[in-house]
């Protein structure tokens, strides 16, 4: 029995030994991997942290959205058209500038006997067909909003106009 005894104790030895070792194995592996790779993969998620970071920046810029606002050209634009012959016609035009903030609409305020002076003579250079044709219309309101664009340009150094439109048009 006693060499039984120390066949089992040279057996846990070894066992003892096997486990100890693997267990040294374990923790050098761990240790490799906190050494070479835990690194790299910091390296590789500090871009993705920085680009996080550009995409917040990125929605709060989005969220600083400049809002439309309108100013009523007041009063109405009214003025006289060269009809058929020797008669001519009127047109009343309610026209209505929208500009990006506060600023903006403060200069076109600031400007308005200036945008009314031009779209008077712009109304007034018009044609009957151009007045009364529903169909040419959209192309009026447009070269209105040019016409109106390229003076305020020329008054503040920059095109602030984002668009003009029509909220009443009468004519005869």
């Amino acid at each position: 029995m006693a060499t039984n005894s120390k066949t089992e104790l040279k057996l846990v030895e070894i066992v003892k030994n096997i486990l100890l070792n693997r267990w040294k194995l374990l923790i050098s592996i761990r240790k490799t991997f906190f050494i070479l790779i835990f690194p790299l993969l910091t390296f590789v998620s500090v871009p993705f942290a920085v680009a996080e970071d550009e995409d917040e920046e990125d929605s709060e810029e989005v969220a600083e959205v400049i809002p439309i606002m309108y100013f009523d050209i007041d009063p109405k634009i009214l003025t006289f058209y060269q009809g058929t012959g020797r008669k001519i016609g009127y047109v009343v035009v309610q026209i209505n500038i929208a500009v990006k903030g506060q600023e903006n609409l403060d200069l076109v305020e600031l400007h308005s006997p200036l945008i009314q002076d031009n779209l008077i003579d712009f109304f007034n250079r018009q044609d009957k067909k151009t007045i009364q044709d529903f169909s040419e219309r959209e192309g009026l309101r447009q070269k209105a909003q040019e016409s109106v664009a390229a003076v305020l340009e020329g008054e503040v150094g920059k095109n602030i106009v984002e668009s003009l439109l029509f909220t009443d048009y009468v004519y005869q």
